[in-house]
């Protein structure tokens, strides 16, 4: 299934202070129009005492506004908002359900159409599956009419072969007649990343190791292109002044991992 990015969505935020300063420049502006002496503004002023509080009002009456304006979009919501939603689509957050996953399967589910058996529709009838992360449908793989699933759990890894069998009878009353489906664990792609890294403390090896790790995971994570210069760059995090002899899979070259596969990654960091 393909990762939906949330997209920016740039909203009125105002601070007191703010707020106060336009409330004050306002009134100025006004007194000077009709040939007023102007308020005084400042701290601990009369007009500060009645105005300030109002422009705090104001200000937190914006961030419920951005709140509730938030909650009516799947891609911003969460909490019972976000459930729902899902409730809205027909859409149930399953048992032990991370917010992102649930919230990935609901715009999954209103960017597709009902069907007939397309690879889509397996999709979506494994993902309403307890214990099924992620599902990638193949078509063709084996002959004209088979549909392949590779499954993955809700920690991103491959589900046991007694599990894809107990998900193909559970589908089965879904399949369309005529359709060969087959439910498979998700292939493992290993990407073994070697590097020699010069770092200002070579004592935080290990926590940067970690945190490279991590940066590639997120890199990888729904692509199926790895493009060698890319995934170099994620070498330059707090502490590393430099990076030699980088390999990837043995090799300098860019790697497509395969779209039913889950990588798996090795990072080997040298001194």
């Amino acid at each position: 299934m393909e990762t939906i990015e949330k997209p920016q969505m740039p909203i009125l935020q105002e601070s007191p202070d703010h707020i106060y300063q336009r409330i004050a420049n306002r009134a100025i502006a006004y007194a000077k129009e009709n040939g007023q002496s102007p308020p005084t503004a400042e701290e601990g002023e009369i007009f500060y005492d009645f105005w300030y509080p109002l422009a705090k009002e104001i200000s937190e009456q914006q961030q419920l506004s951005q709140y509730s304006l938030l909650q009516a979009f799947v891609v911003w919501s969460d909490g019972e908002f976000l459930d729902a939603h899902g409730y809205a689509e027909g859409v149930d957050r399953k048992e032990g359900e991370e917010t992102e996953v649930y919230r990935q399967r609901i715009l999954h589910k209103k960017r597709t159409e009902e069907g007939n058996g397309r690879a889509e529709d397996y999709i979506r009838w494994a993902l309403e599956m307890e214990g099924v992360g992620g599902a990638v449908a193949i078509e063709h793989e084996r002959h004209d009419v088979s549909i392949d699933l590779y499954l993955t759990d809700l920690k991103g890894q491959p589900v046991t072969l007694e599990f894809a069998s107990l998900l193909q009878n559970q589908l089965e009353p879904k399949r369309i007649a005529g359709h060969d489906l087959k439910c498979f664990p998700a292939e493992i792609f290993n990407l073994n990343v070697r590097v020699k890294l010069q770092l200002d403390d070579v004592s935080k090896r290990s926590e940067i190791t970690s945190l490279i790790t991590n940066r590639i995971q997120e890199y990888i994570k729904g692509s199926t292109s790895i493009v060698y210069h890319l995934l170099g760059a994620l070498f330059w995090v707090d502490g590393v002044k430099d990076y030699t002899n980088y390999t990837l899979n043995d090799g300098t070259e860019n790697l497509s991992k395969p779209i039913k596969a889950v990588p798996r990654v090795n990072l080997v960091v040298e001194l």
